[in-house]
């Protein structure tokens, strides 16, 4: 009889019912008072606190403890050109812009002078990673001179006959090829190919190492090849030329971050064509996450990316595998059974920041926070234990978000009211950012050379949303 009675309890002790209506009453008032949370609200995030916290006792103290923010030093080539920018076509908003680094070295080609340099900041460099396809070979080398982890040099990394060659001994699946000094050369092996439909692909033997170097070009006729070679023999005269055989289908990529020979999938996109009639669209088709019903597809690609990584030696860093595939569908399952790989890029995913931040919201981490990750280990010496990304699955299992990068296509009309697009756009339910590249003097965002002037970024949890945002930006190129 002397113990005290428990708050809410009635006259013999049991607890007294709460009633319904008096909560409600107390969660209105309480936001009239200034947004002050009500009682069940109150209740349901202390029950999520108690929850955080049974977990984080459950993880090792390494992980437990709070990371600083990294800081960036980005190395340049040469001296920041946005002109050559823009004419590369590098979006506005790119992986790493003066508005996102610490500090800027310009690489005079001496790795010993830039170590130097590095050393006078008052940073400790953990890591070093190639910003684009454009920067794999001074990343590597400046990471030697750090004494950091990074890829062993090879060759046959920097050019593609001699990396498909390679890729071809080890067995693993890709499409003929040869690296052509002449023109005899290139006609005997369009000779050996015995095409019906004549289908070529030209590019620079070498990987290119620079903004401006020429791309990749498709040849529908042999006059087409013919000048095309004539072209790129032109511009760098002693240079070989990589001619392969053309591949219809879908593409497919692989973002990958690998650390001690340790290869982990981060996102996997595929880019189906569109046609017009017979012949395929000259905007490319939209490039979407992945995610099959049993998950079948994902894995042969990437048992197939991963044998190309371990074949050109790659153990550290971020990596994109191309691979392509004729798809009949949706049949992903076949198309990654048969499916050859194209290219492997030692480098971050192309397309500037927006690209990852879909990924992001998609898969729930990037290419990037996944290198971050790598780098903050490192740097606290924490390779031993579990770390972020140790504990991240070798592919990922489920999306979050479905995400896609659609390409807007230049319009055929004279004059588009851009900025009525531009709201179209952004109301559409699954709009994330759009990127329209850099502005011409005049104002406008079309050049003659492009056949695109930007990409939309859309994500949504529902797949079926997100087709038809996609169906609506197409129905925006077909009026313009």
């Amino acid at each position: 009889g002397g113990a005290r009675r428990p708050a809410g309890a009635g006259p013999a002790g049991r607890r007294r019912r709460r009633r319904p209506h008096r909560l409600r009453a107390r969660a209105r008032a309480a936001a009239e008072r200034g947004g002050v949370e009500g009682a069940s609200q109150a209740r349901a995030r202390a029950r999520a606190s108690a929850r955080a916290s049974a977990r984080a006792r459950a993880l090792p103290m390494t992980l437990k403890t709070r990371t600083p923010k990294p800081e960036v030093v980005r190395v340049l080539s040469g001296e920041l050109n946005p002109a050559a920018e823009a004419a590369a076509g590098v979006p506005r908003r790119a992986l790493v812009t003066s508005r996102c680094v610490d500090a800027t070295l310009n690489h005079k080609g001496n790795f010993t002078d830039d170590a130097i340099n590095l050393t006078h900041l008052p940073y400790d460099v953990t890591a070093v990673f190639p910003g684009a396809y454009t920067g794999v070979a001074i990343a590597e080398g400046l990471a030697v001179e750090l004494g950091l982890p990074t890829n062993p040099a090879r060759e046959d990394r920097r050019y593609h006959s001699r990396m498909l060659d390679t890729l071809r001994r080890a067995g693993v699946r890709t499409p003929r090829q040869c690296g052509c000094a002449s023109w005899d050369e290139v006609g005997a092996f369009v000779r050996s190919l015995r095409m019906s439909h004549f289908r070529l692909v030209l590019k620079p033997d070498a990987k290119a190492a620079a903004l401006d170097a020429p791309g990749v070009a498709l040849c529908t006729s042999m006059q087409q090849a013919m000048d095309g070679f004539s072209a790129f023999r032109e511009r760098d005269a002693g240079a070989a030329v990589c001619v392969q055989e053309y591949l219809p289908g879908a593409d497919f990529f692989v973002d990958v971050v690998s650390c001690g020979g340790e290869h982990k999938c981060v996102a996997l996109w595929v880019q189906a064509p569109r046609f017009v009639g017979a012949e395929e669209a000259a905007v490319p088709p939209a490039l979407r996450l992945l995610e099959t019903r049993t998950g079948e597809a994902e894995e042969a690609l990437l048992e197939l990316a991963v044998d190309a990584l371990k074949a050109l030696g790659v153990a550290y860093g971020p990596s994109q595998v191309q691979l392509r595939a004729a798809l009949e569908g949706e049949d992903y399952g076949a198309a990654a059974r048969s499916a050859m790989v194209v290219d492997v890029t030692c480098a971050f995913h192309g397309g500037g920041a927006d690209i990852h931040h879909a990924a992001k919201l998609g898969v729930g981490y990037s290419q990037i926070s996944a290198c971050v990750d790598l780098a903050l280990a490192h740097g606290a010496g924490l390779e031993a234990f579990p770390t972020p990304f140790t504990l991240l699955p070798s592919r990922p299992i489920r999306l979050h978000r479905h995400a896609a990068e659609v390409p807007m296509p230049k319009p055929t009309a004279a004059a588009v009211d851009n900025t009525l697009v531009l709201s179209v756009l952004r109301a559409l339910p699954s709009f994330v950012s759009v990127d329209q590249g850099e502005p011409s003097p005049d104002g406008s965002f079309v050049s003659e050379e492009d056949e695109a002037i930007g990409c939309v970024y859309l994500a949504h949890r529902e797949k079926v949303q997100l087709d038809r945002d996609i169906a609506r930006v197409a129905e925006l190129e077909m009026a313009a």
